[in-house]
């Protein structure tokens, strides 16, 4: 019998222990990184909806200034309005998937005499959108010269 055979089985209760240590440490490893990666994911969900949101609130602004402008200059008379006639009345969004739960103003500034004698009106569009506990606003201006 040699040396190495007497102790076989002392050697082998020694290392039956690490495999439970190892499957344990693996399996601590896998819960993190799953963690991680779900955090991850709804941090990219929640991303997607203020951008979707947000688009949301662009397209709402962009109406109201081509409302205002409009308004600025109507098709039936030659010569344009002013700033008195682009906030004279309220915009309502219509209640589409597209606007739904959208809130718009319109703010106008006249400068006079800036553009050869001509007064320069700023519009300004301001709307925001809200989709349960997210909201999101955007402002647009445009400049316009009054004929």
């Amino acid at each position: 019998m040699r040396h190495s055979d007497i102790h076989a089985p002392y050697r082998l209760k020694k290392q039956t222990g690490s495999s439970l240590v190892m499957a344990l440490f693996v399996l601590v490893f896998l819960s993190v990184l799953l963690a991680g990666v779900m955090r991850s994911l709804n941090i990219a969900g929640m991303n997607n909806a203020y951008e979707i949101i947000g688009l949301r609130a662009l397209a709402a602004a962009q109406s109201g200034l081509e409302i205002s402008l409009s308004r600025l200059y109507p098709l039936n008379i030659n010569t344009a309005t002013d700033c008195a006639t682009v906030t004279a009345s309220a915009v309502n969004l219509p209640a589409t998937n597209g606007f739904n739960n959208c809130q718009l103003n319109i703010s106008c500034t006249t400068r006079s005499g800036v553009v050869n004698g001509a007064d320069l009106l700023s519009i300004t569009s301001l709307a925001q959108c809200t989709a349960g506990e997210l909201t999101t606003s955007r402002q647009l201006t445009i400049e316009a010269v009054a004929l």
